[in-house]
């Protein structure tokens, strides 16, 4: 074997041992989704095992009706797209619930693609890994204690007709207690008429971080509103208002 040809096959190697791609595999041991709508009422590990699609006009395509879930996309999509802009359909649902993961995978065309609410005790809940794309309200809303939002990406969201001309549209929603924002794409919110674009918005929450994101196309970009919170190397472009309320802890464009 030449030294040419040995260099290279330690550099397959090397490659192979330190990437996190090579050894990173999607969730087998789980419960499958394989029809919509689907509710789901057993704590576990969920997955999907190929793309799935809707055309209900309202409801959840996904209602998660108790806590400690984990749900998978595996990299495939739940699509709303056949329901049209006048959708009340969310993507996945559960309410005052604790401890629910989603991830991996693309969710588009509702209303509001992932719905985490909270009108009572809510914590701990970790969306990550998400493409949303052309949901007509919002991207993703969590309302949770101590919840992670990160490494999502956030395209399209808006063009609503469900809530007469004026509607407004958010990329990201969070309210709660501690949530953290972290390392997120939203590109694209656009508003109806007078209503207003957010890239991210903190609600009625405390102590929320925001770090590391990257917003274009709003009126707004973070937006701390009845809120408290600190925010840091976020970037904007093409933002109207890039940062209201919080405290700028440092390097925000």
């Amino acid at each position: 074997m030449t030294t040419i040809t040995r260099t290279a096959v330690l550099l397959v190697l090397l490659v192979g041992v330190v990437s996190p791609v090579a050894v990173q595999a999607e969730t087998v041991n789980c419960t499958p989704i394989t029809t919509l709508p689907a509710v789901i009422t057993v704590q576990g590990i969920y997955c999907f095992t190929g793309n799935l699609n809707t055309a209900i006009t309202s409801g959840n395509a996904i209602d998660i009706q108790t806590n400690n879930v984990i749900l998978d996309l595996n990299g495939f999509k739940l699509g709303g797209l056949a329901a049209g802009l006048g959708t009340t359909t969310n993507g996945i649902h559960a309410l005052h619930r604790q401890n629910i993961t989603i991830k991996n995978g693309t969710i588009r065309g509702f209303m509001q693609g992932i719905l985490l609410d909270s009108g009572g005790p809510s914590q701990g809940h970790v969306i990550e890994d998400i493409r949303a794309d052309q949901n007509t309200l919002v991207g993703i809303q969590v309302a949770s204690d101590g919840a992670i939002v990160r490494n999502n990406q956030v395209v399209a969201t808006g063009g609503s007709t469900a809530l007469g001309p004026n509607a407004s549209a958010w990329g990201l929603l969070v309210s709660g207690h501690g949530p953290r924002v972290l390392n997120n794409d939203v590109i694209q919110a656009v508003k109806q008429g007078t209503g207003i674009a957010w890239g991210i918005l903190f609600l009625n929450g405390t102590d929320g971080l925001a770090i590391n994101n990257r917003i274009t196309d709003a009126d707004k970009g973070i937006e701390y509103s009845d809120s408290t919170g600190k925010y840091r190397d976020n970037v904007t472009t093409s933002v109207i208002t890039p940062y209201t309320g919080g405290t700028d802890i440092g390097n925000n464009n």
